[in-house]
């Protein structure tokens, strides 16, 4: 058996890496670059939720390469496609200078023909455990948004369904079929 040396949060944010990258309980693991589909409907539902967020100022809303340190005692550092973080909540000073040590209060993930099932439902699991209050898991494939909200059951909205901020960004709301028109 061959030991991996594992690699701090700290370390992490100071590696000059090519690509993008996320730590996983101490090990590098690259992200492939997303195509056209997945790519674009991401910087989509991100530029619907700045004209929410920014006018009121919300919160920041954050893009496919923004990390969060999760956990506060592991080292891990995931990249949702899109991520929203209350005003109240937001790293503020010196602390916008590294990886938000919070998990976001809204993620969204977007999946791509390079997503393994496996790796998209641990990566759910790990936003839960992490205290992540509403996850949207967006499909390009089947046009759907899976919504994962705390408290609540599961819900797959389809095109001719609204989809809605909850409790997280409330006010905001958007018909599932501009998200993938």
């Amino acid at each position: 058996m061959v030991a991996v040396r594992q690699v701090t949060v700290d370390e992490f944010e100071a590696m000059p890496l090519a690509g993008q990258w996320e730590l996983i309980e101490g090990e590098l693991v690259e992200v492939a670059p997303a195509s056209d589909e997945p790519s674009s409907t991401g910087i989509w539902i991100g530029h619907l939720l700045l004209q929410h967020v920014h006018p009121a100022r919300l919160g920041r809303v954050y893009g496919a390469d923004g990390g969060f340190v999760l956990f506060p005692d592991r080292n891990t550092v995931l990249v949702p496609d899109v991520a929203f973080v209350r005003a109240d909540r937001a790293p503020q000073g010196k602390a916008r200078k590294r990886f938000p040590r919070l998990a976001p209060d809204l993620v969204v993930e977007v999946l791509s023909p390079s997503n393994r099932a496996s790796d998209v439902v641990a990566k759910i699991e790990m936003y839960q455990e992490a205290g992540v209050p509403l996850i949207w898991l967006v499909d390009p494939d089947a046009v759907t948004v899976t919504v994962i909200a705390a408290g609540s059951a599961t819900r797959v909205l389809r095109a001719g369904d609204t989809l809605d901020g909850g409790d997280v960004l409330p006010g905001f709301s958007v018909p599932v079929a501009d998200i993938f028109a």
